[in-house]
């Protein structure tokens, strides 16, 4: 099999230059709660620290319903390097279908 083949490879370059977060599988736990898992990619060119990632759920009518806010494993995040991050809900008893994500950062000037 060829090179042309393969899919293109997503580089940093072609990303926007911002602090970036994705939802990944939605599911449940091993004691059925609701849990979603996703990563943050920071492409913003400096290091970030104290990073912390807010899921917002909203209802059937687009009402948020439910916030929880989680710090990814690292919540400090080099340029270029990914963090993860799962969110288990023991207050919610659905599947977490209709959601918004969010980051937010500190730049980590202690080099500066």
């Amino acid at each position: 099999m060829g090179i042309e083949h393969f899919p293109e490879i997503e580089t940093f370059q072609k990303l926007p230059r911002k602090v970036i977060v994705k939802g990944g599988s939605s599911g449940f736990d091993a004691k059925g709660k609701p849990e979603l898992r996703g990563i943050v990619i920071n492409n913003i060119g400096h290091l970030i620290r104290d990073t912390v990632v807010s899921l917002v759920i909203f209802d059937e009518q687009e009402m948020p319903i439910l916030n929880k806010s989680v710090a990814p494993n690292p919540s400090s995040i080099p340029q270029g390097e990914i963090g993860s991050f799962t969110f288990v809900l023991s207050d919610y008893d659905r599947e977490i279908t209709n959601y918004y994500l969010y980051a937010s950062w500190k730049y980590d000037d202690s080099n500066w």
